[in-house]
């Protein structure tokens, strides 16, 4: 089935989607050291890790105590053109745009406009929530805010600059490039399912209350009082002319992203912009944003604390982290679209901060590392399996120097002999067989696609993928076996359903 790198938390969430794969580099405890001397070797550490996993540029900032310690961008935003990633250069930074995007929805909280407990539909008049077993006055503000509102809709892949973007009422009913309409599936109030779709119903709620577009409302509310100037939901020319080029997996450039989904995919930030959302997340007084009274500290603090039902993982806006073998609870949001990853992480408590943005597919791979790194340094412990490299760049590489056999033969040896050191799943087998997909290397494609029906021969996801491989390459033979195949595993494949009908007729 199709896996596309879209703006979402992942099956393990956007937010700890984000700390799931790092790397056994750094899980050694540091030894105590100061604040420049660690900038000094994380400097050379960032520019080691995008060579290694194939990521053009990427920034970082530091939070320490209050203080900006590190705020740098490393490698391309442009490779031929030789333009260098710098403070103000240009980044999506994907799911992170609903962290900010419920600042806004806060604001209006504050003012009285808004009431967290109160049914959405009291606020919305140009779309409402199709018709269902369940109660729709139970789908309030809090909840969409926590992603416990028992919405569909997971994630958002873009949309083209040659393409006419929908407005959010049609993106909501369904006319969003892939992911479906916006309903109801699951008893609001009773369970965590994380909803990009959800935050688009914030979005016209927003419009809806203030009579504004989403992004004018966002720019004059919340983002220019931040001090983030640079950073809009809007993609004019004057963004465009100061972002970083988005690039895949491999590195090579890729088509700009849009997004009807403002509110859950689509803002761009700088690092210079980015640090300072940071520094107003920590909730302390620091003299540095622009503004300190957008929110009231008591707001930052309900944001950042468990919603009910969340499991104790989301706030209204925000992840939670808590550390283990540590009293640290970190706050924050992840963020991936296709060619951007992004990372936010901050200690209240200490006056902490991590914040990372990256231009390619293999960015979240970047962060990952430098986050474990920045961790261990801050707090003394180890992420443990958290910290395990992917294996996805180093078969990147072997096709290059040996193609793909040769790639396929280093897998199986390093999974046989290096099983602890890097991170082996169907996940990363399948997006990377998409990466090539969408690079036109369908033969190679395939042969990734037939490893992971190898190695996971009883999913029903790993047939529908070769079975699509096998489709953009002509063979509709072999595409109806897999689709068939994969129905037979898992009967609720509506997409492979939908594609076996399709190869039938024709």
């Amino acid at each position: 089935m199709k896996n596309k790198i879209i703006n979402c938390l992942s099956k393990f969430v956007c937010l700890v989607m984000a700390t799931m794969i790092f790397d056994h580099s750094v899980n050694a405890q540091l030894k105590p050291i100061s604040s420049d001397e660690y900038v000094s070797e994380l400097d050379k550490k960032v520019s080691a890790w995008l060579d290694e996993f194939i990521v053009p540029g990427a920034a970082l900032a530091l939070i320490d105590n209050g203080k900006i310690i590190l705020q740098k961008g490393y490698g391309y935003a442009d490779i031929k053109n030789k333009v260098t990633v710098n403070g103000k250069t240009g980044f999506n930074i994907g799911s992170i745009s609903k962290t900010v995007a419920a600042w806004g929805v806060l604001k209006l909280v504050e003012e009285g406009k808004i009431e967290l407990d109160s049914p959405a539909e009291n606020y919305l008049t140009r779309w409402h929530l199709p018709e269902s077993e369940y109660d729709v006055n139970k789908v309030t503000v809090r909840r969409l805010l926590s992603h416990t509102a028992g919405l569909s809709l997971h994630g958002y892949p873009g949309w083209s600059p040659s393409d006419t973007l929908p407005t959010i009422e049609q993106s909501l009913s369904g006319k969003n490039n892939g992911p479906g309409d916006v309903r109801m599936i699951m008893e609001p109030g009773t369970k965590w399912k994380y909803s990009g779709g959800g935050y688009t119903i914030l979005q016209l709620i927003i419009e809806e209350v203030t009579g504004q577009k989403f992004a004018d409302y966002m720019q004059a509310e919340i983002l220019n009082p931040l001090g983030m100037t640079n950073s809009s939901y809007t993609i004019d020319d004057k963004i465009l002319s100061a972002s970083s080029l988005e690039h895949n997996g491999y590195g090579e450039v890729i088509p700009f992203e849009l997004f009807t989904a403002e509110a859950a995919a689509g803002l761009h930030t700088t690092i210079e912009d980015f640090v300072l959302f940071a520094m107003a997340s920590l909730n302390v007084p620091n003299g540095l944003v622009a503004d300190q009274s957008i929110l009231e500290q008591s707001t930052i603090k309900l944001m950042t604390s468990p919603a009910p039902a969340a499991n104790g993982r989301y706030g209204l806006g925000y992840g939670i982290d808590s550390i283990q073998n540590s009293q640290a609870v970190l706050v924050g949001h992840g963020g991936a679209n296709t060619g951007w990853h992004a990372y936010l992480r901050v200690n209240q408590q200490t006056g902490d901060g991590f914040a990372m943005i990256t231009n390619g597919g293999s960015g979240h791979n970047v962060y990952r590392q430098a986050y474990c790194d920045w961790v261990n340094w801050k707090l003394g412990v180890s992420l443990g399996n958290r910290c395990i490299k992917t294996i996805t760049p180093l078969l990147i590489n072997a096709i290059r120097r040996e193609g793909i056999d040769a790639a396929i033969a280093r897998y199986k040896k390093m999974k046989e002999t290096k099983s602890e050191d890097y991170f082996f799943s169907e996940g990363a087998l399948n997006n990377f067989g998409y990466e090539l997909l969408r690079s036109n290397k369908v033969k190679e494609a395939i042969e990734i696609f037939k490893l992971n029906v190898e190695e996971y021969p009883e999913s029903g996801n790993v047939y529908d993928s070769l079975g699509e491989a096998y489709m953009v390459d002509g063979n509709n033979e072999l595409a109806i076996k897999n689709y068939e195949k994969s129905i037979s595993l898992d009967p609720e494949n509506t997409n492979g359903v939908e594609m076996l009908k399709k190869l039938k007729n024709q």
